[in-house]
């Protein structure tokens, strides 16, 4: 990631999405290769009740959509994970993208080993979801992750970990 400051992007809205894209990919690369971060997941009180609190708001936004099913909004985890991060950036917490990327990569790695049940259920309904998009191909979060963090590390030479990257 960029050593940029964070408001060389656009706006909030823009920075959310940025940082909801690469969410999504780590989720489904923690999925797909949960060794590869295993050993290197941040076990700091701070990180895991952040990664816990993305599980909580995934669970509530979940059950409020099953509650009114007429006016459903779904918010995924890398959505939860995405407001946090780039809300962080915009309060003067997070001082470059680079710090952004490494907070995105420690608490998203502890989501998705920490609460890995809640995450392939929601991978496998986003799935459903993606199907009915007009292309209608499938797509495959976790194999999308996957292939992107083994190329990662082949280009870097070795495994990727929130202490290594910052």
């Amino acid at each position: 990631m960029s050593t940029e400051p964070v408001d060389a992007l656009p706006g909030f809205a823009q920075l959310e999405q940025a940082c909801s894209s690469a969410a999504s990919l780590l989720c489904g690369a923690v999925i797909a290769r949960p060794d590869a971060f295993r050993g290197h997941a941040a076990l700091d009180a701070d990180t895991q009740r952040e990664a816990a609190l993305v599980a909580k708001r995934t669970a509530d936004g979940f059950r409020a959509s099953l509650a009114d099913r007429t006016n459903v909004v779904l918010a995924w985890p890398w959505d939860h994970l995405a407001t946090r991060v780039a809300w962080r950036a915009t309060q003067g917490e997070n001082e470059s993208l680079r710090v952004m990327g490494d907070e995105l990569l420690r608490i998203g790695e502890s989501y998705g080993l920490a609460h890995r049940e809640q995450l392939e259920a929601v991978i496998a309904l986003w799935e459903q979801v993606a199907l009915c998009l007009p292309s209608g191909r499938e797509v495959h979060l976790a194999e999308m992750g996957g292939q992107m963090h083994a190329a990662y590390e082949l280009e870097v030479g070795g495994p990727v970990s929130s202490q290594a990257a910052g």
